[in-house]
């Protein structure tokens, strides 16, 4: 068999040659937190991000969302990425966010105050509240005014930052990006194991992960789980069923919004066109017009607005 034979099946070597899939794609975050048997690990990443703030650790903690592949594909990618509880009854969600959007700290927030406000049944006393912790791994920098890889956000008084209104809702920043990524040594050990590991495990080789890595035993299995992740052909078509099931969520988003614009621009100009040439629109008629969902129609209609002899023929015609 010729080395160009075009029948010739790709060796092991070919397959590891292939660009990995990186550490913070969500497919492979659901797999790796939410796998069962990786508690340890989940466990060490949310006490990582407690010790770095000064915080206890939690002792053990439970999967909320176990991974699923059956179901993970056409999941909304608004989907927290991983949830858990620890056994103080503590809350943690960790997501992984790689384009910035502006709404990024409203959504951070609404999510988590959503988490601390389902808590409760009615009569129950908000001394029964747990602690809310959002973790959210950024592949880009959010905060150029603050120094740090990681930062924490809490309810703080403005005249004195010291004075805490409440701890039981808490946000965490990891901002794992090229601009910061050589602070990761200001980091205590564990957290900078994993932002080494999120940052450089698709882009050195693994005698260079191994390196940086044997410190943190624990962070060293996230990483074995990671060339398994990209070994397995299953694992590996399940990402990218799941990126081209993104790719065409935001295209639909995109065109629905952009119809919802000219569609919303259409009734305004309808209503416009009737005013400037018969005076005031009865409000009935202006109604008929907003519950107009059709962008055909509604051109249609703009044009007979612009032609008609008479309200009343444009009634006739809006029915």
């Amino acid at each position: 068999m010729s080395q160009n034979d075009p029948d010739k099946v790709p060796d092991d070597h070919s397959k590891e040659s292939r660009k990995p899939i990186p550490a913070y794609r969500d497919t492979f975050i659901h797999f790796l937190f939410g796998s069962p048997g990786n508690e340890p690990i989940l466990l060490h990443l949310l006490n990582a991000v407690l010790e770095s703030d000064g915080q206890a650790p939690a002792k053990s903690v439970e999967m909320r969302n176990p991974f699923n592949p059956q179901t993970f594909v056409t999941e909304k990618h608004t989907v927290l990425d991983v949830k858990a509880t620890d056994e103080r009854g503590d809350f943690f969600m960790v997501e992984v966010q790689t384009t910035e959007q502006k709404a990024f700290g409203d959504r951070m927030t609404y999510y988590t105050s959503k988490t601390l406000s389902t808590q409760l049944l009615k009569g129950d006393a908000y001394s029964l509240l747990k602690r809310v912790v959002a973790i959210a791994i950024m592949t880009f920098v959010m905060f150029r005014q603050l120094r740090g890889i990681h930062n924490t956000f809490l309810l703080k008084a403005k005249a004195d930052p010291s004075v805490i209104l409440t701890d039981r809702m808490q946000m965490h920043t990891l901002e794992v990006a090229e601009e910061k990524i050589h602070l990761v040594l200001e980091l205590p050990p564990a957290l900078g194991a994993w932002v080494n590991f999120f940052y450089y495990s698709h882009q050195i080789s693994e005698d260079e992960m191994t390196t940086l890595l044997k410190d943190q035993p624990i962070v060293m299995r996230a990483y074995e789980k990671f060339k398994q992740f990209n070994r397995d052909e299953t694992l590996r078509a399940l990402d990218e069923s799941r990126e081209r099931f993104l790719h065409d969520y935001v295209t639909d988003m995109e065109f629905s919004k952009a119809e919802g614009i000219a569609i919303g621009e259409a009734r305004s100009e309808v209503r416009a066109t009737l005013k400037q040439r018969f005076g005031e629109v009865p409000q009935e008629i202006k109604d008929a017009i907003q519950s107009m969902t059709d962008l055909v129609a509604l051109e249609s209609l703009l044009a007979h607005a612009e032609t008609c002899g008479s309200l009343s023929e444009f009634v006739d015609a809006l029915k």
